[in-house]
């Protein structure tokens, strides 16, 4: 399903899939993007896209959202 949305991830990535009731919710945090370790928070939360947040789509990297 993830290939439908565009996203080829390595074969080392490992992939769990919960869901959601009434009483647990989950969250995805996205991977940060090399380069981005001494990045403030204000330029982390430009990276992040709707699909990222979703778990369809990586953060953006740094280049890309300019």
């Amino acid at each position: 399903m993830l290939k439908e949305f565009g996203l080829e991830l390595d074969e080392s990535v490992e992939i769990r899939v919960w869901d959601s009731t009434a009483d647990m919710r989950y969250l995805v945090l996205p991977q940060c993007p090399p380069g981005t370790e001494d990045s403030s928070e204000e330029q982390l939360i430009k990276l992040a896209t709707r699909d990222s947040m979703v778990g369809v789509a990586k953060a953006d990297s740094p280049a890309l959202a300019g």
